[in-house]
């Protein structure tokens, strides 16, 4: 049998699979890459240029902590189940913020540098410290080089609609919601509400997804935004996405979450008054702890700029909620999880909320304690299921 150089296969030929595999999962694209020198020469390089590349971001990789490691980390994917062990010394001396379209952002410990990570390829990106302009900050007359407070980070996402992209990050209530920047950018910049008049109402936005280059987040009650970053303005522009936002008639949170190409909105809603001021009926809503409740999906169609009912996230797919940023997971490959189900965060059950929805039978299961070995939460995976180690993290943005 004639043996097959498979290292001198026509590069047309390497060039297809590579794009088929890249379709699939970024990790085997690597692999594919690994395999011999020829087949990377005719492989577009993922740390090439900026690092920053798209196609290359682990979106449905997700990043746990280990028992006994500072640097070390285990990746899993949660639409395949794969798994791997990793060590990043990047991280011996940056504490992590948060996650961005898959991208670790890091904070330069004893610093305000931050730099973003590809857990996959290694490509560190780095940005301006955590800076504005004086003029630029509605405190400016009380300090003379105002610093944003990492504390008060609450998500982050990535634009690509500029270039290089544009690191968004969501700050806790305030003047400004919103700060962003490029790398190569002298300082962050604070986005403005577009629509005059009503800044008071997005004093706090959440959740942001990344979808087809661009970002969105929403507000608790479900109005969901976007930045212009190409305006005319001297600031970035927080515009609305859709023409007639959901109606709040009770307390209220959304949150966003990526599912298959596509962005869902789930929302909460609880209170005594759902039936009689929200015009929904018994089989809408269930009860909890004596408050009238109702969990609701909508895809959001952009094009249409509206939200379209959904009967739940998926029979093969569960939702992990926060306003850090949500993540979906496949119950097919993680079948311990409940299907076509929603979880709150660790913060919101110890607020007194459920700890899952089943939106086929319409039940609810009860939170559950769970303690780490000095009586606290520990962060380590280690020891514990996918499921409870996301409802305690997820809310801490550690997750892609």
């Amino acid at each position: 049998m004639k043996r097959r150089d498979w290292k001198n296969l026509p590069t047309d030929l390497v060039m297809d699979i590579a794009d088929r595999l890249l379709t699939f999962d970024v990790a085997e694209y690597l692999r594919f890459r690994a395999a011999c020198k020829p087949w990377r020469d005719c492989t577009d390089n993922p740390r090439a240029g900026d690092g920053m590349d798209a196609r290359f971001r682990p979106r449905d990789w997700i990043v746990l902590y280990r028992c006994g490691h500072p640097s070390g980390r285990t990746l899993v994917n949660v639409a395949t189940g794969a798994r791997a062990n990793v060590d990043f010394p990047e991280l011996a001396t940056k504490h992590q913020l948060g996650t961005a379209d898959g991208l670790l952002v890091l904070l330069h410990e004893g610093g305000n540098d931050v730099s973003v990570l590809n857990p996959l390829t290694g490509a560190l990106i780095r940005f301006p410290p955590l800076t504005v302009d004086p003029a630029d900050h509605p405190s400016c007359l009380l300090t003379l080089w105002p610093r944003v407070d990492p504390r008060g980070i609450t998500g982050a996402g990535i634009d690509d609609s500029t270039s290089p992209c544009t690191l968004l990050l969501c700050l806790r209530p305030g003047a400004y919601p919103i700060v962003c920047a490029k790398p190569g950018d002298e300082n962050w910049v604070y986005g403005r509400v577009a629509q005059q008049g009503i800044a008071h109402m997005v004093s706090l936005v959440q959740s942001p997804v990344t979808l087809r280059g661009r970002c969105y987040f929403t507000t608790v009650s479900g109005r969901i935004m976007s930045l212009d970053l190409s305006s005319g303005s001297p600031w970035p522009l927080m515009k609305f996405l859709l023409d007639e936002d959901p109606p709040v008639t009770a307390q209220t949170t959304s949150f966003l979450v990526r599912s298959r190409g596509r962005m869902l909105m789930v929302r909460y809603m609880f209170g005594n008054n759902l039936m009689r001021g929200g015009g929904y009926n018994e089989t809408e809503i269930f009860m909890w702890r004596g408050r009238q409740c109702r969990v609701e999906v909508f895809e959001v169609d952009m094009a249409r700029r509206r939200l379209v009912p959904q009967s739940g996230v998926g029979n093969d797919h569960a939702a992990f909620l926060a306003g850090a940023g949500s993540v979906m997971v496949s119950t097919k490959k993680f079948p311990k999880i409940a299907a076509n189900s929603v979880y709150l965060n660790y913060y919101l059950q110890q607020l007194g909320h459920f700890r899952a929805y089943r939106f086929q039978d319409r039940t609810t299961t009860q939170p559950r304690a769970r303690k780490g070995r000095n009586g606290e939460l520990d962060l380590c995976a280690c020891h514990w299921e996918l499921e409870d180690y996301l409802i305690r993290n997820v809310a801490n943005s550690y997750f892609a």
